[in-house]
């Protein structure tokens, strides 16, 4: 592209020219030495006041031939030798052309200084445009993240909600079922068991008062031991449903009831050992406590293959712990994938929370198992 020249103010170009020209023809007419220069250094001074940079340097050197000129067309002064006279010439063109010199690389570092100045502005509004929208987009984000904070914290109050009725729902289930599990024993015990023992008592009764044959009475006899069969299934069928033994006589007795038939029916030796217990036990810790203890042996019968076990029951001012202990092939906790044993651990572990107590299951493969329970008391700290 091709740069536009500007010309000066045309007052500036007029007052130049007739101020350089009338010093000229005064320098012809009047020896005025090193005076000239400075003269002439007024010409130059107001074509300084040009904002173009060529226009004093062109009337600088137009008034340095216009000097030049005065010299050798212009009057000399007698006895003043040749090299004084060149002199004050080069001490004219000195003076007007050293002003010059600085004054225009002042300006021009004036001018590069406000060129600097202009271009770190200019990057100035560009950084704070940028930061600008960089504020902006930060903003956003702070935005969408105390958006998804409060979504998170939504949603993790609605979980929080959620395992707090399905904890609910799960202690109404449990309750329930201990509950049914007491009227059935209650009704299999009370009304099937006894009628079951009259029928016997019935037969028994017919038997000796019927003088029959021998195949009547062999009969008689065979119908008088299966319904004793049946009424002890019966009764053992209550006694898994709900040992009504436990809320007559207490948590050991009825574990000690417990032991006794499990090491009949499975042929495992268990020892059982209980230790300062508070009596009597509220009824949701000792029907906890009896639960978990029917269940790990359970587990000790189906999976430990062990000959042996004991259980321990503790008790002391603040709370209860029981311990299930066997010598069976264990296995790792971590990599139990059993859907009945995780079932097991989940109802154990589910039935000592809603009584605030806290179960550990220690095992590893080949050193049997552990589960500890430990249940506060009533009034005290867990």
């Amino acid at each position: 592209m091709n740069k536009t020249i500007s010309i000066p103010d045309p007052r500036l170009i007029a007052a130049t020219t007739a101020l350089a020209a009338g010093l000229f023809v005064l320098d012809l007419w009047v020896p005025l030495g090193v005076a000239i220069g400075v003269l002439y250094w007024g010409v130059v001074l107001i074509a300084l006041a040009s904002p173009q940079r060529w226009f004093p340097l062109i009337v600088t050197g137009a008034c340095s031939i216009l000097i030049i000129l005065g010299a050798l067309l212009g009057p000399s002064l007698p006895g003043v030798p040749l090299w004084m006279a060149v002199t004050n010439r080069l001490l004219s063109l000195i003076v007007i052309w050293v002003p010059v010199v600085v004054l225009l690389e002042r300006r021009r570092g004036v001018e590069a200084l406000r060129r600097a100045y202009d271009e770190l502005e200019m990057r100035v509004q560009e950084r704070t445009t940028e930061l600008v929208k960089a504020n902006q987009a930060l903003e956003a984000e702070i935005a969408e993240r105390k958006r998804a904070e409060a979504s998170l914290w939504e949603s993790q109050h609605a979980l929080e909600r959620s395992r707090w009725q399905l904890g609910a729902l799960a202690a109404q289930l449990l309750t329930a079922q201990d509950d049914e599990r007491r009227r059935i024993s209650r009704e299999l015990h009370d009304d099937l068991n006894q009628r079951l023992a009259m029928l016997a008592v019935e037969i028994e009764t017919f038997q000796q008062r019927l003088s029959s044959t021998e195949s009547v009475s062999e009969k008689l006899l065979s119908l008088h031991e299966q319904v004793v069969e049946l009424s002890d299934d019966v009764r053992h069928l209550a006694y898994q449903f709900h040992p009504s033994i436990l809320d007559d006589l207490g948590l050991p007795i009825a574990l000690q009831r417990y032991i006794e038939d499990f090491s009949t029916r499975t042929g495992i030796h268990v020892t059982f050992a209980h230790k300062d217990l508070t009596d009597p036990l509220p009824q949701d810790i000792a029907s906890c406590l009896y639960r978990v203890a029917q269940e790990s042996l359970g587990n000790v019968s189906k999976h430990a293959n062990a000959s042996h076990a004991a259980v321990e029951l503790l008790g002391s001012e603040t709370g209860i712990s029981l311990s299930v202990q066997d010598a069976g092939v264990g296995f790792d906790p971590a990599a139990v994938k059993q859907p009945l044993i995780c079932l097991g651990f989940t109802s154990m572990k589910e039935r000592v929370r809603l009584v605030n107590g806290r179960l550990e299951v220690k095992s590893s493969p080949g050193h049997g198992t552990e589960v500890r329970v430990w249940i506060p008391l009533p009034g005290s700290s867990p």
